[in-house]
């Protein structure tokens, strides 16, 4: 049985990526422990709320991790688990891995829809000894700004709003669960592809509409 340290054959056919709500770890990953620690970051905005780790595979699908496996929760509260279990959590998510592809899952979604990226362009830009790109350097080296005027809502002011009108558990499952009026797909997915229509689906709701 491979070890969370020795990638299995599956690990090869995979890239990784960390979402937080500020979606500040926009580089592909080799890991699901990669992707797990840039959660666990000082660097992590609001993991607990927001966290998403997203595998993909060859093909042009993508398959969500579970959050059970990286998030904990206790009543209302919840948090990133303690690094202390990154070695237990990456074994089950592996076998979760190993038997959701072994099924040939329909849990998978269209890579399209979480990210526009093709997994041989993640995997190459997985070298760790490539350079990064000038527009990741720009963007590692932004400092956190106020709230500014903007043409299309970003994931944080749909959070924002979302909290406002559900309040911060109720806005969390919200923002992972499928809604109709988006196709079946989660508002977190949609965001990526028409926030002004998610924003809109929170005001209504805000108004008792929806």
């Amino acid at each position: 049985m491979p070890s969370a340290h020795s990638p299995s054959k599956s690990h090869l056919e995979i890239a990784y990526r960390a979402f937080d709500l500020r979606d500040r770890f926009p580089q592909p990953l080799e890991t699901f422990r990669q992707a797990l620690e840039c959660l666990q970051s000082d660097g992590a905005y609001m993991p607990d709320m927001s966290g998403e780790i997203v595998a993909y595979l060859r093909g042009g699908r993508a398959l969500h991790i579970p959050e059970h496996f990286f998030i904990r929760k206790d009543g209302n509260s919840s948090a990133v688990i303690p690094s202390t279990e990154n070695d237990r959590v990456c074994e089950a998510v592996q076998a979760w891995l190993n038997d959701a592809l072994s099924r040939n899952t329909e849990e998978t979604v269209n890579a399209s829809t979480v990210r526009p990226a093709r997994l041989n362009i993640l995997l190459d830009q997985c070298d760790p000894n490539a350079p990064e790109p000038d527009d990741i350097q720009a963007w590692h080296q932004m400092g956190d700004v106020g709230r500014e005027i903007i043409n299309d809502p970003s994931r944080e002011d749909i959070w924002e709003a979302a909290v406002q009108v559900m309040g911060e558990v109720q806005a969390r499952r919200w923002m992972k669960t499928a809604h109709p009026k988006l196709d079946g797909k989660s508002p977190n997915i949609s965001i990526e592809e028409d926030p002004k229509r998610v924003y809109e689906l929170v005001s209504q709701m805000g108004m008792g509409v929806g």
